[in-house]
């Protein structure tokens, strides 16, 4: 156990960016469970999964520059950096345009839920919220793997 403690992570980014790819992947499968129920309940916890991926992923971007200067000169991480920096950003891009659309819908329902007396949210809306979701998800994984790739990467 001593061992553990003589060593020290210098710098955050590979702390950080766990949290996100698991909030942001879980949140698209709240999404997609929400196409099938359509209930509050699922939207709202697909916004709150949302909210927390998007927030600990600006912090992992943020920590990614720090990294980048620590690993300088690193042949994989030379040859792949700027395409995971780039897929990082569309990500987070994507996520944030979710986490607007289903605030935004949240607040419509919320207000027009006492009026109209349906339990349900409408479908469409529901279908494509989850399809951007699963964008957000599949680009999450794709910057994860880049990531991973440029840590563990061998030759193949």
């Amino acid at each position: 156990m001593e061992t553990v403690f003589q060593y020290e992570i210098p710098v955050l980014h590979p702390l950080a960016v766990h949290f996100p790819i698991a909030l942001i992947l879980v949140a698209a499968l709240a999404t997609v469970v929400w196409v099938f129920r359509g209930t509050a309940f699922w939207r709202r916890c697909a916004l709150l999964l949302f909210s927390l991926g998007l927030a600990g992923g600006i912090f992992a971007y943020k920590t990614g520059e720090a990294i980048e200067e620590h690993t300088e000169g690193t042949p994989i991480v030379e040859e792949l950096v700027d395409m995971h920096e780039d897929t990082a950003f569309y990500a987070l891009l994507v996520t944030g345009a979710v986490l607007a659309a289903l605030a935004g819908l949240s607040f419509w329902r919320e207000r027009r839920i006492t009026l109209e007396r349906k339990p349900n949210d409408p479908l469409a809306a529901r279908i494509l919220l989850a399809l951007a979701a699963l964008a957000a998800a599949l680009l999450i994984a794709w910057t994860a793997h880049i990531g991973g790739t440029m840590v563990w990467g061998v030759a193949a």
